[in-house]
């Protein structure tokens, strides 16, 4: 919630969010982008921080070697899905979270591997980028009153 208030609402998220952007607009437009890139990468980095931190002292107990989880494509892959929205990356999360979880569910009663949940998740991201990719380019993807105007 409070990086969403950060990026939405104040001075320096729309800052951040016009260097994303267009780099070059921004320090066409005297923006620091370097300052900006620098700062979102400590933010982003305290955040990891912060949730390695959660799983360690709450779910592991103490720092080991099963600790590597992988939760770099996923989190891409949910960041993807609720396009950048912070707000909408809670709902996306929990559902990945309920995938990932039921993973030991569909081995024991489907009888498939454990690699499932890793294909599932890599078929969204193959139906997410092919949507992005048609999404317009056709008639069937347009809204009909705009169709009409020329």
């Amino acid at each position: 919630m409070f990086l969403y208030v950060l990026l939405s609402r104040t001075t320096f998220g729309f800052a951040v969010r016009v260097s994303g952007g267009n780099p070059r607009a921004a320090l066409a437009q005297g923006l620091p982008v370097g300052k900006l890139i620098v700062s979102c990468c400590l933010i982003a980095g305290a955040c990891a921080g912060v949730a390695g931190f959660f799983e360690v002292a709450a779910i592991q107990g103490r720092a080991n070697a099963s600790l590597v989880a992988g939760y770099g494509f996923t989190g891409i892959l949910v960041s993807f899905l609720a396009r950048h929205n912070p707000l909408a990356i809670i709902p996306v999360a929990i559902m990945f979270g309920g995938i990932v979880a039921s993973g030991g569910l569909i081995q024991r009663r489907m009888d498939l591997p454990d690699a499932t949940v890793l294909v599932l998740q890599g078929l969204t991201f193959v139906v997410l980028l092919v949507s992005e990719t048609l999404y317009g380019r056709f008639k069937i993807f347009q809204i009909q009153g705009t169709a009409d105007r020329t």
